[in-house]
């Protein structure tokens, strides 16, 4: 099962995300879940980079299926937030599609 914990600061906005697992869907290289949580994860990860003048720490292991993305700061730019809700709303979309490979878990720090 993929974990995925999307992090907010105190006034509930997104300020980062942590993958953990494999989803189990399938055989590797053939399960689209991890396909297209990876793909989602990936494409969000380079637009902040390119797009967003937000400072970010990133952590990748990809063996484990692990990924953390965190803002250095407490609150994002507007731009960031806008790369991060897309996020959201994209995983949570995978999560609802397929409820038995991905727990989505929200988390204030």
């Amino acid at each position: 099962m993929i974990n995925v914990t999307i992090f907010q600061n105190g006034k509930l906005e997104y300020i980062g995300f942590e993958l953990t697992g494999h989803a189990g869907y399938a055989d590797a290289g053939m399960d689209i879940v991890c396909s297209a949580v990876s793909a989602l994860a990936i494409t969000v990860v380079n637009s902040i980079e390119k797009l967003c003048e937000d400072g970010f720490s990133f952590e990748e292991n990809q063996e484990n299926g692990e990924m953390k993305l965190i803002s250095e700061l407490a609150e994002t730019s507007h731009d960031m937030q806008i790369v991060l809700n897309v996020f959201v709303i994209g995983i949570s979309d995978i999560a609802e599609a397929y409820s038995d490979y991905i727990c989505l878990t929200f988390k204030e720090v």
